[in-house]
């Protein structure tokens, strides 16, 4: 094998460990809906976890993600006992809320993944 393709597959490997480091430190949180309120919360999210949402209420929601560059991560629709996972892709405040509960709010600060 040449130095060329040794390179390659050394840059794969780096790359793959780097990938399966950074998936294996993500954290998942869950946070509760109920009626027309999502469950109060101190979570300390980091670029790259995942929130997700249970409806445990007895009506739909469809939340959104709102980050402070104005773009918008919509969840679509949450039927009753489903749940939704939203990948935090940028670092700053987020803020939650729902198309169709507009009291629905909920802001969290995203910090940079370490």
């Amino acid at each position: 094998m040449n130095n060329f393709k040794r390179g390659v597959f050394a840059l794969l490997g780096l790359t793959l460990m780097a990938l399966t480091l950074s998936a294996a430190s993500a954290e998942e949180f869950e946070l509760i809906i109920e009626h027309t309120e999502i469950q109060e919360t101190d979570i300390k999210p980091k670029v790259g976890d995942t929130i997700k949402f249970v409806n445990k209420a007895d009506i739909a929601h469809n939340l959104y993600l709102t980050y402070e560059d104005g773009s918008v991560l919509n969840l679509d629709t949450q039927f009753p006992g489903t749940s939704k996972t939203a990948l935090l892709e940028k670092s700053g405040k987020v803020v939650v809320r729902c198309w169709i509960h507009p009291i629905i709010r909920l802001d969290i600060d995203v910090a940079e993944a370490d």
